[in-house]
């Protein structure tokens, strides 16, 4: 994979960063993501601290992240069941069909 050397910026600040050119288009989008978190927070809370901002902008997008990811373990969860009952569905429908044969 092939690196680049991209500049993005956050709550001001700007961070060179070397990545994968695969990620370069994820990484764009969180950061416009967690740029418009903080604007949000700073609109709508009277928060003067910049750090204090991007706590509670990390806090709000991680617990997104974890509220995701358990929807998603759970949809697996429930697809790993589904396909096995279809595997089993399977299994005797190949039993029967000797049975008949024999």
């Amino acid at each position: 994979m092939s690196e680049v050397n991209i500049k993005v910026e956050i709550a001001g600040s700007v961070f060179p960063l070397k990545v994968n050119a695969d990620d370069e288009v994820n990484i764009k989008e969180a950061v416009k993501l967690i740029n418009t978190k903080i604007a949000e927070f700073e609109k709508n809370y009277a928060v003067k601290d910049r750090k204090d901002v991007l706590t509670m902008v990390m806090l709000q997008l991680v617990a997104e992240l974890y509220k995701k990811a358990n929807t998603a373990e759970g949809e697996l969860s429930h697809l790993k069941q589904l396909f096995s009952s279809v595997e089993d569905m399977l299994k005797q429908h190949m039993q029967d069909i000797k049975n008949i044969n024999e």
